[in-house]
């Protein structure tokens, strides 16, 4: 069976080899009975990420590098799905806020039948670390989601994501999304269209450094995922 997994980067030279090599030896060591292929979806870096990851897949023939010049979080991992060939495709955060061992949950729920399966930081045994602010922006939009949108799925922005090809053919190809809200709206599609969504319990982690900055900027981003929320809201009405 082949594991696709997608590493989504923008100028992350501090921390993409060592997270790289982090996925590269859990699937050595923890997914050896699986054909595993880690990608690092530059989406137009202007640091050295692109120079870090070349290196990376001239060295490790289980890591590729794919390059977009199209900016974005979601055109870097769903350009990436459309690009390979897999059985199963995972996506997560190039920071690995997610413990890794959570892949193995990601991959059981796909293989016992279902066709998206996701992190959740608001299910029972989820264990969750993140500044106090940032953990109430992250359950205010949860709730504004849920109750627009009529969705029972506790958590929409995890950035850590496992499909078959059902989801990645008939739903990720329908996406419109470029950036973050990606998250969202392939998750809200494919319940709405009915596939099957699991989610799975997760240790997560907010990565700090202190000359690592978000580039996520509250306000604006915000009032875009209003309006994004209830575009999507219209789409699920009229199937598409």
């Amino acid at each position: 069976m082949k594991i696709l997994i997608v590493l989504p980067v923008y100028n992350e030279q501090l921390i993409i080899e060592k997270s790289a090599l982090k996925v590269w030896e859990f699937c050595r060591r923890d997914l050896s009975g699986y054909d595993c292929k880690i990608v690092i979806a530059d989406n137009n870096s202007n640091d050295q990420t692109g120079i870090i990851g070349r290196e990376l897949a001239q060295k490790y023939p289980a890591v590729d590098y794919f390059f977009t010049k199209q900016p974005g979080k979601g055109v870097a991992w769903r350009t990436a799905f459309q690009n390979y060939e897999a059985d199963i495709y995972i996506v997560m955060d190039a920071d690995l806020a997610v413990d890794l061992p959570a892949v193995n949950l990601l991959i059981e729920g796909i293989k016992g039948g279902a066709d998206l399966a996701l992190g959740s930081r608001y299910l029972k045994g989820s264990v969750v670390v993140r500044p106090f602010f940032r953990d109430m922006t992250s359950i205010a939009y949860r709730l504004l989601v849920r109750l627009i949108l009529g969705t029972k799925i506790t958590d929409f922005q995890c950035g850590f994501k496992a499909i078959n090809n059902q989801v990645k053919n008939n739903v990720l190809s329908k996406t419109k999304d470029d950036g973050f809200f990606l998250d969202t709206e392939i998750t809200i599609l494919s319940e709405k269209w009915g596939y099957k969504v699991k989610e799975v319990p997760v240790n997560w982690s907010e990565y700090r450094n202190l000359n690592r900055k978000s580039t996520v900027k509250i306000f604006k981003t915000t009032v875009d995922y209003l309006i994004k929320i209830w575009g999507l809201k219209r789409r699920t009405k009229i199937g598409g």
